[in-house]
């Protein structure tokens, strides 16, 4: 028996060779993520007095039924809200640090904090597509680094699933990255 299966199990050497490539390309994308959460829910905001500009009506199917609200600012801030329209235009914007997401929306009669559905507010699409990539980041990297061997055919699915869960991060937040 060559002395290769026994020492790598099933990994072959095209694994052996680009093994370490792809465990620092899913660490530093684990990395950007995880900074984006911080970004929205731990680093500080920063304030600011809007005025809604315009806005956009989205509906689903056939049904034209209406889903969420898209709304544009003076200062070019872009949020959505879930179902409910905001009717008063001079607004209280708070925009995270880095990413500049919307995280807080304010006008003088109501708070529409809870119904936002942009960015990675926990309404949003957004917010679980990037959990979902969080957590098979940290799966694939701890399958990658465990001393048991693993098939070429996992490695390949660990790289494909990853990289289409980043594909929709982009496509469905388009600035996450």
């Amino acid at each position: 028996m060559p002395e290769n299966l026994n020492r790598y199990s099933f990994e072959n050497e095209f694994i052996i060779k680009n093994k370490n490539v792809i465990i620092y390309l899913l660490g530093v994308i684990t990395f950007i993520v995880l900074i984006t959460f911080a970004d929205y829910y731990i680093l500080p905001f920063s304030k600011t007095n809007d005025i809604i500009t315009h806005y956009g009506v989205r509906t689903s199917g056939k049904s034209r039924q209406k889903v969420s609200y898209h709304y544009f600012t003076q200062k070019g801030h872009t949020f959505s809200t879930a179902k409910e329209f905001i009717e008063e235009n001079n607004i209280l914007v708070e925009t995270s640090l880095v990413f500049k997401f919307v995280t807080t929306v304010k006008s003088e009669k109501k708070n529409y904090t809870n119904i936002l559905s942009s960015g990675l507010s926990i309404n949003g699409i957004q917010f679980y597509t990037c959990l979902i990539l969080l957590f098979s980041l940290g799966i694939s990297i701890k399958i990658m680094l465990s001393k048991k061997g693993f098939s070429e055919n996992t490695f390949y699915n660990i790289v494909c699933f990853n990289s289409f869960m980043i594909f929709i991060c982009i496509y469905m937040g388009g600035y996450l990255f």
